[in-house]
């Protein structure tokens, strides 16, 4: 039997216009999704064939059990959810084009999850017959119960032999760069796989790296803050995205990844449809490159495929199969029609 791949973290309502690229204030109609990063990053690895498991709250609600249904159509098992009567929390994004950037709106304050306690007997329990454990920055940040959840969960996970896979993920807007640092530094002893980029390194640990000029030196940049990371944890690995913004919609994507050397995956130009949801996506492909034992090289390249490839759908979720995915990590870039 498969062992579970658990992740703990918000469900998130997302709203957009109708309309790609409208704003908010000109339009009528908006999308309905679900989103969240550590959501992303179990749907995304739940569609590459790993079995999967969220635990979260939700509102026993229309909306609430519209948010289990997306976890369920994407192939989550839901067993550990808490119901309650509180709220989804939401986000709305108006996509950037050109010289306007993508702007996201939050509206998750007192959510669900922010108000549920996950005792250490529950958390025993979630963690049987479980390989890894994900979570990343944002959850810490919504309130004292998810910090004190995360506090519990993570020495339980320890014990039982579950690696632990940490996104850096910092958000401004949810707390300030003090608060999320002493959270992150009580997080990282127990953190086996770290992801991050330079941007969250500097915020949180206010890590300087040479200045980033074109790609070449976004690597180099890269690279340094990945050196200093290393020094606050034990890391089994680490990977870094990189991205190199000529507009708000043409980016050039690229990855590292330490395990005992740094390997450099091939940069990718992208086109830009969807901002949100790449970085969780490389985060699910690292994953899936280390479980099925790839080289190295195979898993960077794999990793920096969905990170880019995810930006080119609209949502948040990565629904490219490994085929897909392998044919762009080999150089396959230029879209053909497949008939």
């Amino acid at each position: 039997m498969n062992q579970t791949i658990v992740g703990y973290g918000e469900l998130l309502l997302r709203l957009s216009p109708i309309e790609h690229g409208n704003l908010i204030e000109q339009t009528a109609s908006l999308k309905m999704e679900f989103a969240g990063a550590e959501a992303n990053i179990i749907a995304d690895l739940a569609l590459l064939g790993h079995a999967t498991s969220f635990t979260t709250a939700l509102p026993n609600n229309p909306v609430g059990r519209s948010a289990n249904q997306f976890l369920q159509k994407n192939g989550i098992k839901t067993h550990n959810i808490i119901w309650d009567e509180g709220r989804v929390g939401a986000y709305y994004i108006e996509h950037g084009t050109s010289i306007r950037g993508t702007r996201v709106t939050y509206d998750r304050a007192n959510s669900s999850i922010c108000n549920h306690p996950i005792r250490a007997e529950k958390w025993s329990t979630i963690f049987e017959k479980t390989s890894y454990f994900i979570l990343t920055g944002i959850t810490p940040s919504l309130s004292q119960i998810c910090r004190d959840n995360i506090r519990i969960a993570l020495p339980i996970a320890k014990e039982k032999g579950v690696k632990v896979v940490f996104d850096l993920n910092y958000r401004r807007t949810l707390w300030s760069t003090a608060a999320a640092r002493t959270s992150f530094e009580s997080i990282l002893p127990f953190v086996d796989i770290l992801i991050g980029n330079t941007g969250s390194a500097y915020d949180v640990f206010g890590i300087q790296t040479d200045k980033v000029e074109d790609y070449s030196s976004l690597e180099k940049a890269s690279q340094q803050a990945a050196e200093q990371l290393e020094k606050l944890g034990n890391f089994e690995w680490i990977g870094m995205t990189l991205r190199l913004q000529k507009s708000a919609n043409k980016h050039l994507l690229g990855g590292i990844i330490k395990k005992e050397n740094y390997c450099f995956s091939k940069p990718i130009d992208v086109k830009v449809v969807d901002r949100l949801g790449g970085g969780d996506a490389f985060a699910a492909a690292m994953l899936h490159g280390i479980i099925r034992d790839w080289p190295l090289e195979e898993i960077v390249n794999f990793g920096t495929a969905a990170f880019g490839a995810t930006q080119t759908i609209q949502g948040d979720i990565n629904y490219l199969t490994e085929e897909e995915l392998l044919s762009i990590a080999s150089g396959n870039l230029k879209g053909y029609v497949k008939r």
